[in-house]
């Protein structure tokens, strides 16, 4: 039987899956009140950044990766709500998509267009997994990063596939 140890992430990942998920927070919050992510950021951070710490079980998250994801997704919002619907089934719109799954989307998109450092499929299958957490449609999320990653990395994924 594996211990708990054996199976949890390594902590620089799991820094940055708290990352991932207070970045998704803070673009929610946003989407929902119509603030700038630089309005809310440091409020979230204050206040509710040890609780996502506490449920990655690590000593902080990935400032950096926050900030760089953060930052990026307001300032890319319009060509990642664009590259998003061009990955949509036919028949769906953005505005179709609830808030919570768009912000988990801009992120999810954010770095498999300007982060090419992350492997695409860690992170879709990251992204699927905070769908999970924050109420999504895991499956939906999954599809749609999936699209993007074949568009974004055409070498790394391989030939792009059509929509579904």
């Amino acid at each position: 039987m594996a211990s708990d140890a054996s199976s949890l992430k390594p902590v620089p990942v799991r820094r940055r899956s708290a990352s991932r998920l207070a970045a998704i927070q803070v673009g929610y919050q946003a989407l929902m009140s119509g603030k700038s992510v630089a309005a809310i950021a440091p409020e979230f951070l204050k206040y509710y950044a040890a609780d996502v710490v506490k449920s990655f079980r690590v000593k902080d998250i990935d400032h950096e990766h926050f900030s760089a994801l953060s930052a990026g997704v307001e300032a890319e919002a319009e060509n990642l709500d664009a590259s998003i619907a061009d990955c949509l089934s036919d028949g769906w719109s953005l505005d179709r998509v609830s808030l919570i799954e768009r912000a988990l989307l801009r992120a999810g998109t954010m770095e498999l267009c300007h982060m090419p450092h992350l492997p695409a499929r860690a992170v879709v299958s990251e992204y699927a997994g905070l769908s999970d957490a924050c109420g999504g449609d895991v499956a939906f999320v999954n599809a749609v990063l999936d699209r993007v990653a074949q568009s974004a990395r055409v070498v790394e994924m391989g030939r792009p596939k059509t929509k579904a």
